[in-house]
C-alpha cells in the first residue's frame, strides 16, 4: 500500500514539475485561416435587415492559434458553386422543387475579394452589400458561396476553404431564420352555405408570418389546411395575403394603418372596421393588476377572400398576436 501512495507522489510531482515548466505564453497550434461556418460548412448566423438602403452581411476569415499573431495574413477569396450541389443533394434529394439557389446578382454586391488579417487580430471581415432583397421569395433558401484562393493564402486550412453564406431576412413583424407565429385571438372566419346559412369558424390556431419588405409581411389569408409547409408552395401562393402597414395613427402612438393586399392570385377585399377589428397594427401591452406587463405585435383585421371567381367569400374578423420582450429585440 505504501508503494503504491508513493508512486501516486511521485506522478503527481513529476506532472507539477511539468506544469512549471510548461511556457502557456508559446502558440500552440498552426496558424491557418479559415472561413467561419458550422460542420456543413454553412455559416447562417446572421440576419439581412429589410430596411431602405439595405444591408450588410459578412463572409469572416478567421486565423487559429492560441496566441495573437505577430505578422499579417494575407486572404483572398474567390467565388465556388461546388457546395450548393452537396448541400441540395444532401437535403432535397432529387426533390429540385425544394432546392436551394444562389441569390439573385442584383440582390448583393460583394466589393472586395482581398483582404488582409492584421497583425494582433484574429479574423478579417469581408462585407456583403444586400439590396433588393424584397424581390426574392421568403419560401426558397438562398445562399451565396466562397472559398479561400489556396494560391494566394497559402496558410489556409484545407478542411475550412468554403463557406455557404445563408441569406436570411427579417422587419420588425417577422423574420426567416426562426418561424415566426401570431396566434389568432377572439377571431371567426364566416363561411357562407349554398342553402343561404353560414357556418362560423372561430380559429385558434396560430399564422405563420413571413418579413416581404420594411414594412410589410405575408400570411395566409384563412385557416386552410396545408399540412407540411414544406411542400405547400401552391396553396401558399394560391391563399396567401400581405399586410401593409403604413403611417403612426395620431390618436394612438402604439397603432399604425394597415392595407390588406392580394399575395398572388387571391380575391381578397379590405372591409370597413367593426369595433376592434379596425385594419391596424398595434403594439398591444397588456398589464396585470400587480403592475406586470406582456407585450404583443397585433394585427387587427377585417376583410373577406375567396380562393375560386365561383366560390363565396369568406368573411374575416381577426386579432393575431405575437408575443414579444421589447428588452430582448432591442439588444
Amino acid at each position: 500500500m505504501k508503494k503504491i501512495v508513493t508512486i501516486i507522489l511521485c506522478s503527481a510531482l513529476v506532472v507539477i514539475s511539468g506544469c512549471d515548466n510548461y511556457d502557456f505564453a508559446q502558440e500552440q497550434f498552426r496558424k491557418e485561416v479559415n472561413l467561419l461556418s458550422n460542420s456543413s460548412l454553412v455559416y447562417d448566423r446572421q440576419v439581412a435587415e429589410l430596411q431602405q438602403g439595405g444591408d450588410t452581411l459578412f463572409v469572416v476569415a478567421s486565423l487559429s492559434g492560441s496566441q495573437a499573431s505577430d505578422e499579417s495574413f494575407a486572404v483572398a477569396l474567390q467565388n465556388s458553386d461546388t457546395l450548393l450541389r452537396a448541400y441540395n443533394k444532401s437535403n432535397f434529394d432529387i426533390n429540385k422543387a425544394r432546392f436551394a439557389k444562389y441569390l439573385p446578382e442584383e440582390c448583393y454586391e460583394f466589393p472586395t475579394m482581398e483582404m488582409t488579417i492584421p497583425a494582433g487580430s484574429s479574423k478579417a471581415m469581408f462585407p456583403v452589400y444586400l439590396k433588393n432583397l424584397d424581390k426574392i421569395s421568403p419560401d426558397s433558401i438562398y445562399f451565396l458561396e466562397y472559398k479561400i484562393d489556396s494560391l494566394k493564402t497559402p496558410d489556409c486550412n484545407p478542411k475550412k476553404r468554403h463557406v455557404l453564406l445563408r441569406i436570411h431576412k427579417e422587419n420588425y413583424y417577422a423574420s426567416t431564420q426562426t418561424a415566426t407565429y401570431y396566434n389568432y385571438t377572439s377571431s371567426t372566419i364566416i363561411i357562407p352555405n349554398t342553402d343561404g346559412t353560414s357556418e362560423v369558424r372561430r380559429p385558434t390556431n396560430s399564422n405563420r408570418v413571413f418579413p416581404i419588405s420594411e414594412n410589410s409581411v405575408r400570411l395566409m389569408a384563412g385557416d386552410e389546411s396545408f399540412s407540411d409547409y414544406t411542400t405547400a408552395l401552391d396553396i401558399i401562393n394560391k391563399g396567401s395575403i400581405i399586410l401593409e402597414m403604413g403611417e403612426q395613427l395620431p390618436e394612438n402612438p402604439l397603432a399604425k394603418e394597415l392595407t390588406i393586399l392580394p399575395y398572388k392570385d387571391i380575391d381578397v377585399m379590405q372591409l370597413t372596421p367593426i369595433g376592434e377589428y379596425d385594419n391596424t397594427y398595434l403594439l398591444n401591452v397588456i398589464r396585470t393588476p400587480d403592475g406586470r406587463a406582456t407585450y404583443y405585435k397585433e394585427f387587427r383585421l377585417h376583410y373577406k377572400y375567396r380562393l375560386e371567381s365561383t366560390a363565396p367569400y369568406r368573411e374575416v374578423k381577426a386579432k393575431l398576436r405575437y408575443e414579444f420582450n421589447p428588452r430582448v429585440d432591442n439588444l
